[in-house]
């Protein structure tokens, strides 16, 4: 087996790769698009003068590292396409609203849909599809989602969710504003009834308050006849009653009442609606504000939820945005991207309408949520982003604010409407219900979050063409704001580590004289960390970077980490400091983990479900799926004490002098707390979750994060247990490295230990980590499997080292040639050549060919052996 790496490199080839795909040169040739210079403010694109399309074209970003011929049969783009007609049709309607060096912002003042013009190559992407109006398939109601900017979903008083759109409930009632700002525009919507804006209208009021309180106030004789023709008086009750009224002339009375100083607070006083403090509104109504501004390449996108408006009795479940921005229809050819796992693409119109559309939330499900039966296994969406190609244009959208509230959704064309969708959905008012059982009866109160969060919710809009437009470019352009964003810095050149993950010790259940006991036995010692690393050391492996769990309080599940203890089974303080003098002095990066967020004992302050019962988990069973109470996993640390116990590790742990650390969870996982004395939302968790991580890399020095989730990527050097596919959604069609291109070059990378993937298979795992550039991994113990069988830890029963330590010495020195070319560079880009082959090409034109076939392939004039690969081209 060791030689099918010494074999690949034996073809290694020393010429630097040069030219362009040749699939992609034909494609040179075509014409370009027609372009328009935008007009000035208050102008529309009509009249505007054409543009110096020569002039535009010296604005555009270099073209990337170009990548080997490709074969005949991979399809390439070969035309340079246009808007429609009716596209600029729709154009020509709209005035300018924005401008800069990249980007023109326009917006139809009638129907609040706007439109980017990409100057770099004269390309419009609209809001809305232009042709909405033609759709044979879609009903009323999509046709009106299809004109949309907002999608409101909302709850009553039973929980139940109904849904309002922009266009039917605000746009068609004329019940909207759009203004000018200094980067864009601002368009506030009021959808529903005019219930929000007239809450001064009392619904009922007495005969003597009607009186005293309005007519009498009113001096001119026609406006108080009219006022009070808008009440029926019920002579038995001596009150008057609210008639029935269209919005508008709601409205007007509204703002008579308003002249005379009656306000929302007297009518709710009126109404018997307590201290007047709010008028209840008896029908559902929201303010939406929709902010677009240009900023440098891109188009952001937000709504500043502070501003957001809805009656207590209506809360806001979602609020999905531009739901059809970039809108592909039955003619485009392309594809979605979405972030499952490393990612995946649904081609355009793919016809699979028997599959669900795709909805994953943002960093997977919210813990704080009682789930009684087992969720759906599936890849968790570590990147917040989304995408989509049609022709040879694409977009890429980044949520940046409210990520951890957002879903991920995409849909195919031919379901609803004739449109390919793709964008992002964002929780505002998080519900669950609770049972009240009372004998034989039970029931089911809903039960909403209390403290929404109040920040911004955003989304970044960058644009590509031509060769650029792909999931790669995608990448590249998603990699490119996260270094700006967040300040990242390259990785040196040097040899790739070997990434080696150790168990310490675990608690097993014993007895004594029949008196149950619970012990902590040692897997892994301190002597025997040190030992195992001596013989990688002594088989070639040189640069090693090691995560210990279970090393300390009890280990695996270890006490809450307010202090350290070394366990005195693993070999006590001493064995520590002796294998932490050990590490620094023989090129071993040393990552003590630990758990901050699960907390395995109850601590002082756990989270609380919505239902206000106290956030602990349990497993499930593994036949039923149900929630197994006797199988406890863990409790849930509310965010508001995750700081604090955090510096209070940080303290007890600056002792043993150790420079780096492992976050077991803190980049895995994000959830609320909806305690009624301190809850937090989980955007608002999240926070505090980047803020505990930014101080213990400041304490600690290097921090390396189990998954990877994007808002750990600021404080993390090296990503273990990384997505390496995706969940195989009945919707997708292919899975893509869209992870790795957007990190390589600035993380040490990997993904599930080889010896525990699922393929169970670390040959088929290297050529995946050679694939993206990511590093060997495994997960191994120094004791003996039979160590954990019968236990509740029987998953570790394939870890002990002596079966694997041999061929990943191996794997690794074989590998690592390779790696050690490539581990400092970015991919630029990455394409599928042929089943089951993949070429994944780096700055500077180096690329490695992975063919995951048994049998030999022929690709771009060389030939690749069975389940082997090719490193082709050396850094210029």
């Amino acid at each position: 087996m060791t030689g099918w790496i010494k074999t690949a490199i034996g073809l290694l080839c020393v010429c630097i790769v040069a030219g362009s795909f040749a699939a992609m040169a034909a494609g040179n040739t075509a014409s370009q698009p027609e372009t328009h210079t935008a007009a000035r403010p208050g102008e529309t694109e009509a009249s505007a003068a054409p543009a110096n399309s020569a002039a535009e074209a010296s604005d555009r970003r270099p073209e990337r590292p170009a990548a080997p011929a490709l074969p005949a049969t991979t399809t390439a783009n070969t035309t340079h396409t246009a808007n429609t007609a009716k596209e600029l049709e729709a154009l020509r309607a709209m005035e300018r609203m924005a401008e800069n060096e990249t980007l023109v912002l326009y917006a139809n003042r009638n129907t609040a849909e706007i439109a980017v013009k990409d100057k770099r190559d004269g390309y419009v992407w609209f809001s809305n599809p232009a042709d909405r109006d033609e759709d044979p398939i879609a009903s009323p109601l999509y046709k009106a989602e299809s004109a949309s900017q907002v999608i409101v979903s909302y709850y009553n008083e039973k929980g139940q969710i109904n849904t309002m759109n922009s266009y039917a409930e605000s746009v068609q009632k004329g019940q909207f504003t759009l203004e000018q700002t200094g980067a864009g525009l601002k368009v506030v919507y009021e959808l529903g009834s005019a219930a929000a804006a007239t809450s001064n209208v009392p619904q009922r009021i007495s005969k003597e308050r009607m009186e005293e309180a309005i007519l009498n106030r009113i001096e001119d004789a026609d406006v108080r006849e009219d006022v009070a023709f808008k009440f029926r008086f019920n002579e038995e009750a001596q009150v008057y009653e609210l008639r029935k009224l269209q919005d508008y002339v709601l409205e007007e009375l509204s703002a008579t009442l308003a002249s005379i100083g009656y306000t929302a607070e007297d009518a709710a006083m009126d109404q018997g609606e307590g201290d007047g403090s709010a008028a209840a509104a008896e029908k559902p109504s929201f303010t939406v504000p929709l902010e677009y501004e240009l900023d440098g390449e891109h188009l952001v996108v937000k709504v500043p939820l502070a501003e957001l408006r809805y009656a207590e009795t209506y809360p806001i479940a979602h609020l999905q945005l531009l739901k059809h921005f970039g809108a592909a229809g039955s003619s485009k050819t392309g594809y979605l991207f979405v972030p499952d796992g490393t990612g995946a693409l649904i081609r355009l119109n793919n016809g699979r309408l028997n599959a669900e559309a795709f909805r994953r939330a943002v960093y997977g499900d919210d813990g704080t949520f009682d789930v009684k039966e087992a969720p759906q296994q599936s890849e968790l969406v570590r990147l917040p982003v989304f995408g989509m190609k049609q022709n040879d244009h694409a977009f890429v959208g980044m949520i940046e604010d409210g990520d951890a509230l957002a879903a991920v959704m995409a849909d195919i064309g031919g379901r609803n409407d004739s449109y390919n969708t793709v964008g992002a959905q964002f929780k505002i008012v998080a519900m669950d219900h609770y049972t009240l059982t009372s004998g034989t009866k039970s029931s089911s109160v809903p039960m909403f979050e209390r403290q929404p969060y109040q920040g911004d919710i955003l989304i970044r809009y960058a644009f590509l063409s031509g060769d650029e437009a792909d999931y790669a470019g995608m990448a590249v352009r998603y990699r490119e704001r996260l270094a700006e964003r967040y300040g990242l810095t390259r990785l040196e050149p040097g040899d790739a580590p070997f990434m080696l993950e150790l168990v310490g010790a675990f608690p097993k259940e014993k007895s004594f004289l029949g008196i149950p006991y619970k012990s902590t036995e040692s897997l892994t010692g301190y002597g025997e960390a040190r030992q195992l690393l001596q013989e990688l050391k002594a088989q070639g492996v040189g640069r090693i970077a090691l995560r210990y769990v279970g090393w300390f309080n009890g280990g695996i599940r270890h006490d809450l980490p307010s202090r350290v203890r070394p366990i005195g089974a693993l070999g006590g303080k001493s064995g520590l400091r002796e294998l932490v003098n050990y590490a620094e002095s023989n090129q071993v990066e040393l990552y003590p983990d630990v758990a901050l967020q699960q907390a395995y004992e109850k601590p002082g302050r756990p989270a609380s479900f919505l239902n206000r019962k106290t956030a602990k988990i349990y497993k499930y069973d593994p036949v039923s799926g149900v929630q197994d109470k006797s199988a406890f996993s863990h409790y849930i640390l509310s965010p508001s004490a995750l700081f604090g116990l955090a510096e209070r590790f940080a303290a007890a742990y600056d002792d043993y002098g150790i420079g780096g650390l492992s976050l077991r969870d803190l980049g895995s996982e994000v959830n609320s707390d909806f305690d009624t004395d301190h809850p937090v939302s989980r955007q608002d968790a999240l926070q505090i979750a980047q803020q505990t991580a930014a101080m213990l890399r400041e304490r600690t020095g290097k921090l390396m994060v189990s998954g990877g989730n994007a808002y750990s990527l600021p404080y993390a050097g090296m990503i273990v247990n990384a997505p390496d596919g995706s969940s195989g959604h009945n919707l997708t069609d292919e899975t893509v490295p869209f992870y790795q291109i957007a990190l390589h070059g600035y993380f040490e990378l990997a993904g599930t230990p080889f010896n525990m993937s699922e393929r169970q298979d670390p040959h088929y795992a290297a050529l995946q980590a050679l694939e993206t550039g990511s590093n060997i991994y495994y997960q191994w113990m120094f004791s003996p499997s039979s160590a954990v069988k019968e236990t509740p830890y029987n998953d570790l029963y394939a870890l002990h080292y002596g079966d694997w330590i041999g061929e990943a010495a191996e794997l690794y020195k074989e590998a690592s040639e390779a790696l050690k070319r490539v581990r400092h560079l970015v991919i630029t880009d990455h394409r599928k050549l042929a089943d089951n082959v993949t070429q994944t090409v780096f700055e500077n034109g180096v690329s490695i060919i992975v063919n995951y076939n048994n049998t030999a392939v022929q690709v771009n004039g060389m030939k690749i052996d069975a389940r082997s690969y090719r490193l082709d081209g050396e850094p210029s």
